[in-house]
């Protein structure tokens, strides 16, 4: 059972990271920005801006999982806007009618195409067969040469920059999670009387084996999006400890 569940884990440990990771860098980039210009606008913008391939997709999944429910939208949005609460949101869908189903799958839509496009790209980039040999054997060298073969493929940077905005962009909002927290509270009083009284019907094993290995190619993909991550964020706050020195 371990076994099975180690994919489940290491993606959500994957997932967490990296989200915090995405925290830390808008927060040392916008800061940063803002302390050069002065303006909180520019800052906003020129953050918006870096990662507008990311924003692009996460809305446009919001749409697509829409269109293909046959809900309604209203509106498509990636410009950039600061809400009362000093959040930035960095586009958004107006969606019209649906139920909590509808709002449910609409909600998840950017996790599931921006992990399918982060997935492709990482492996895309490197032989993520290799890492995971490499990590299994404990080899740091081959580990580093293996992510390092990123830089091989010709279109590298640009495939890297795909890579870290859609990765960084994938999350839920609180509008987007509030329908899957609701789903997940019915699914739960449904299920949870089921289980203890022994009603629960089994999974089947060969389910649970292809959910185990989808999860481990989703794994493998954050793997090498977190550390893309973790180059960008180190960057980002190297870039942010001198503004703020010099800017005293």
């Amino acid at each position: 059972m371990p076994g099975a569940w180690s994919p489940l884990l290491w993606s959500a440990l994957f997932l967490s990271a990296i989200w915090w990771l995405t925290r830390k860098l808008a927060f040392f980039l916008i800061t940063a920005i803002y302390q050069l210009t002065g303006s909180q606008q520019v800052a906003v913008v020129t953050y918006a801006l870096l990662f507008l391939p990311g924003t692009l997709v996460h809305e446009l999944a919001h749409w697509l999982m829409a269109k293909l429910l046959g809900v309604k939208t209203a509106g498509f949005d990636i410009l950039p806007k600061v809400t009362k609460s000093g959040e930035v949101r960095l586009g958004s869908v107006d969606v019209r009618g649906g139920g909590l189903l509808e709002h449910t799958l609409i909600g998840m839509a950017p996790m599931l195409l921006g992990g399918f496009i982060t997935i492709g790209l990482s492996y895309l980039l490197v032989d993520v067969q290799a890492v995971q040999q490499a990590v299994q054997s404990e080899q740091v060298d081959a580990i580093i040469q293996a992510f390092f073969q990123a830089f091989h493929h010709p279109d590298a940077l640009i495939l890297l920059y795909l890579l870290f905005t859609i990765s960084s962009s994938m999350f839920l909002s609180a509008s987007d999670r509030a329908p899957i927290q609701q789903m997940a509270l019915y699914l739960m009083l449904v299920l949870l009387p089921l289980y203890l009284f022994g009603f629960m019907p089994k999974f089947p094993q060969a389910w649970s084996q292809a959910i185990a290995g989808m999860f481990g190619v989703f794994a493998s993909g954050l793997a090498v999006a977190l550390a893309v991550h973790v180059v960008m964020t180190i960057i980002a706050g190297v870039i942010y400890g001198v503004v703020r020195a010099w800017r005293g």
